[in-house]
């Protein structure tokens, strides 16, 4: 499947709009799916959690599907990880074990039916912390920080969108100093994800 990696900046919006070309095999050739940086809903659980948060992001696209339960939208986003950022993550994943934090695995989930999921469940590197029908809560704690990213099903001007927003507590030193490159090169990661998923 040919596809196309490379994030741009539109430039007729000023206000960091993002989207994420993909070809898809089909005849009309790629899919441009629009994602924009935008604030943490007021209505996600992750939002009281923000006044602590030593980083926080959110980001926006179109749900093409409006039926799709916010589990299903992260079970789709996965399945079009880059392979960059699956080679990121095998780096990232080596280099952790060697100050004894959590090898997470990879971003990509088994195969298994959106339903199928409860609160506890581990769904690829995250456990799932809350589950409702418009929002997924999944996490990751460790020594260093605690990790909270939000899948939200909402509105925008009367069409259906997802919210995917992403709050870290760092707990130490080591946190503080793992945030410094992950925190640059996450909305790139997020983007992609997002631009590519078909949803």
């Amino acid at each position: 499947m040919p596809a196309c990696d490379e994030l741009s900046r539109r430039n007729d919006e000023p206000s960091g709009g993002y989207h994420d070309r993909f070809c898809v095999g089909r005849t009309k050739g790629c899919i441009v799916t629009k994602v924009t940086a935008t604030t943490v809903p007021d209505e996600s659980a992750l939002k009281p959690t923000l006044a602590d948060a030593d980083f926080y992001d959110a980001y926006e696209a179109p749900l093409n599907t409006a039926m799709l339960s916010p589990t299903e939208i992260f079970l789709r986003a996965s399945r079009s990880t880059p392979r960059w950022v699956d080679d990121l993550m095998a780096i990232r994943n080596h280099i952790v074990r060697l100050f004894g934090l959590k090898d997470v695995g990879a971003l990509k989930v088994a195969a298994k039916a959106p339903d199928a999921y409860e609160v506890g469940d581990r769904l690829g590197i995250f456990s799932i912390f809350g589950k409702t029908e418009k929002e997924l809560l999944l996490g990751i704690d460790d020594r260093h920080l605690d990790v909270r990213v939000s899948v939200l099903k909402s509105q925008r001007n009367g069409l259906p969108h997802y919210v995917v927003s992403t709050v870290v507590h760092v707990h130490n030193l080591l946190g503080r100093v793992y945030m410094a490159p992950v925190g640059r090169i996450h909305p790139f990661v997020v983007r992609s994800m997002m631009g590519r998923a078909e949803v």
